[in-house]
């Protein structure tokens, strides 16, 4: 659709770092920047309304104010001739998983036991030196043995789940984030229903992946991605579910 959505959401980035979308306190999943976060959630509103939105953006804390307009595709650019005050960005980037932040340590919601939390804790100092291939197997281990004591879908192995994500979207293999977004999904839907903030948080990041993914391994997984999205029923679903059924039917055209 050509049409922009009327409104555009207001999006207020205090000095201390504290977020507002539209008078409505955000904050970004753990280990995740929070302009990422801030687009992904944009992505997924034009997603649901099926057109364009415009955000203005004020960072108090990079001292500018600028406006964007995020595509239904997921694509985002600056609006010429609106308002922008000084600043070094000028718009929300797509992420790019090798400059994120690192993933901090002490993130997960759970204190865990030692020697597990040790092990966490090694695992992410080897993920801030760019060893993605090792901090991934450490943490692969992690949660295999977590797993055997206290199950797949508990808090503590969920916990050591999201750095596995976060390890994966910083190597940029989101074929692995989207099966590890999608499981911690559907713990977290088992958990906390489909309205929970970090039910619909992991279903969003694994619809991030999904759309990073390289057009076959798109559209192989894409009724994979319909069926997750219909079994944890979160908010827009049915929104995100007909953006992958497009692109699903334009990669089948192009092939």
């Amino acid at each position: 659709m050509s049409d922009i959505s009327p409104d555009a959401v207001q999006i207020r980035i205090t000095s201390d770092g504290i977020c507002f979308i539209d008078e409505e306190y955000f904050t970004a999943p753990p280990g995740v920047p929070l302009n990422d976060a801030v687009l992904a959630h944009l992505q997924l509103e034009a997603a649901a309304l099926e057109m364009p939105v415009r955000a203005v953006i004020q960072d108090e804390q990079a001292q500018y104010t600028t406006a964007i307009r995020v595509e239904t595709d997921g694509t985002s650019h600056p609006v010429a001739g609106e308002a922008q005050a000084p600043a070094s960005p000028t718009y929300l980037p797509m992420p790019q998983p090798k400059s994120l932040d690192p993933v901090p340590p002490d993130r997960p919601y759970e204190p865990l036991p030692e020697p597990y939390r040790g092990r966490l804790v090694s695992i992410c100092a080897t993920a801030n030196q760019n060893l993605f291939a090792e901090a991934a197997r450490d943490a692969d281990q992690l949660l295999v043995d977590l797993s055997a004591q206290f199950g797949p879908s508990h808090l503590f192995t969920l916990a050591v789940g999201l750095v596995r994500g976060d390890i994966a979207w910083l190597d940029q293999d989101f074929r692995y984030g989207l099966q590890s977004w999608v499981f911690m999904a559907r713990a977290w839907h088992s958990h906390l229903g489909p309205q929970h903030s970090s039910t619909v948080r992991a279903a969003g990041n694994a619809l991030g992946c999904w759309r990073r993914l390289q057009p076959t391994e798109a559209g192989e997984s894409a009724e994979y991605m319909i069926t997750f999205l219909r079994d944890v029923s979160v908010p827009d679903g049915e929104a995100a579910i007909r953006s992958i059924s497009r692109r699903a039917q334009t990669i089948a055209l192009a092939n």
